[in-house]
């Protein structure tokens, strides 16, 4: 059984225009607001703008401008349901885009993207990352600004188990973001973020954190004191931290990330359930149970009240507090938030993601611990299926699934099956050797 640990990157792009008549100018005005974390303001501002857009066609670009950035917006304060309407009212418009272009319908796809991915949609996301890749590929391959997707889709192919996919995407977006020209520091630092991640889950933790300490001096540079990315910094050196077996430091920085987090967007932004599911984490291991319960269920309340339930960020919150109820002997409702946590799992990640065997395997050891063989058994086939998928028949991830499935067999006498299962875990190994 493993205590998750989350890791949190989006961006969006606001779309904007150098033409300075009055509806330009009230947009700009809307834009800024925004910037400046003045949100009550922009939307009313970003509204206004819509409302004056009232008389214009609906693919009159300046309307799904307005559309976008409002979505942006609300897209930034954990309004997902609304920004994804938005987004979907604006793109028709920037499909009639033509060549170069059309890098402007990249940016709404991209965005759409985002949404997609935080309200756990993975599957929809991944496909709309590429495109908008594919888009800025097509119509201007040296489009300097194809770094953002990349940037993102390697984010979502880490919360679905590719680091190694994930590596080689941010890398070409760090590569892309270092040549262009300008200041462009806080890009370069959520590419080491997203590096440090991928290199974290590929189990090469002095690696990851380095590229943590490198993006967080990079936002130092670039940001105020104080502003929620330099939170999502402190909370993914906390995790590499964690992994290391240092607790404590590692629950220094989730508490200093969640208290800058809090200040800028408020108690119960969905950006907060991911430091507080990490804090628990760290409290847990440290032996505070009860203060880590009390923080996964908050960070459960809060991604249900934003509509994301159905995120891995959610399925994480939901079986630490199972891992909790089982090192407090509350077996029954433990089963019942792993199996929560599972059915989000598969319902986000599709059956190719390596990160269902790891559930299933969970979901296996749960059952042995709780005496139930016959549950254990069925998860750890599910296992083996689940890591096939991903990793092909002849891999070395389906010989440890198999391993544990012959174990199983050995503890209840059923030699025959396994020996089958054993015999096909050396084959297994001895075609990896060759």
């Amino acid at each position: 059984m493993k205590l998750w640990l989350c890791v949190c990157l989006f961006s969006w792009v606001v779309l904007g225009q150098d033409d300075p008549d009055p509806w330009e100018f009230q947009l700009s005005r809307a834009n800024i607001l925004a910037r400046q974390g003045k949100f009550s303001e922009a939307e009313q501002a970003y509204l206004e703008c819509i409302k004056q857009a009232e008389p214009f066609a609906n693919e009159d670009l300046r309307k799904a401008k307005a559309w976008n950035n409002l979505g942006a917006l609300y897209h930034q304060t954990g309004r997902y349901a609304e920004a994804e309407v938005l987004y979907l009212k604006a793109l028709p418009a920037y499909n009639e885009l033509k060549g170069m272009a059309r890098a402007a319908y990249a940016s709404v796809v991209n965005n759409l993207a985002e949404v997609y991915r935080m309200r756990g949609r993975y599957r929809e996301a991944e496909a709309m990352f590429r495109k908008s890749i594919t888009e800025r590929e097509t119509h201007n391959p040296k489009d300097k600004d194809i770094a953002a997707p990349l940037n993102n889709l390697a984010v979502l192919l880490n919360l679905q188990g590719h680091p190694k996919e994930a590596e080689q995407f941010v890398r070409r977006a760090i590569a892309t973001w270092e040549a262009a020209n300008g200041d462009n520091s806080r890009n370069v630092a959520s590419g080491y973020n997203t590096l440090g991640e991928a290199l974290r889950l590929l189990g090469r933790f002095q690696e990851s954190e380095q590229a943590h300490r490198k993006a967080l001096e990079l936002r130092a540079q670039a940001l105020p004191e104080g502003h929620p990315e330099i939170a999502t910094g402190l909370s993914n050196l906390g995790s590499v931290l964690y992994l290391q077996g240092k607790y404590a430091d590692a629950e220094k920085l989730y508490l200093q990330a969640l208290g800058i987090r809090e200040k800028a967007l408020g108690p119960n932004h969905s950006g907060i359930a991911f430091l507080l599911n990490n804090l628990g984490t760290a409290l847990q291991a440290q032996g505070k149970g009860a203060e880590a319960e009390n923080h996964y269920r908050r960070a459960i309340e809060i991604l249900e009240a934003a509509g994301s339930a159905g995120h891995t960020d959610y399925s994480k919150a939901v079986e630490n507090l199972a891992l909790l109820f089982v090192a407090q002997g509350k077996m029954k409702g433990a089963e019942g938030l792993y199996l929560r946590a599972l059915a989000v799992r598969e319902k986000a990640l599709g059956q190719n993601s390596p990160l269902l065997g790891d559930s299933y395997d969970t979901l296996a050891q749960f059952y042995l611990s709780a005496g139930r063989p016959t549950e254990a058994e069925r998860y750890l086939r599910k296992a083996v299926e689940a890591r096939e998928s991903a990793f092909g028949p002849q891999s070395e991830q389906v010989a440890q699934s198999l391993t544990r499935l012959g174990n199983l067999y050995r503890s209840q006498n059923r030699e025959s099956q396994a020996e089958r299962v054993h015999n096909r875990t050396n084959l297994i190994r001895s075609l990896i050797r060759q």
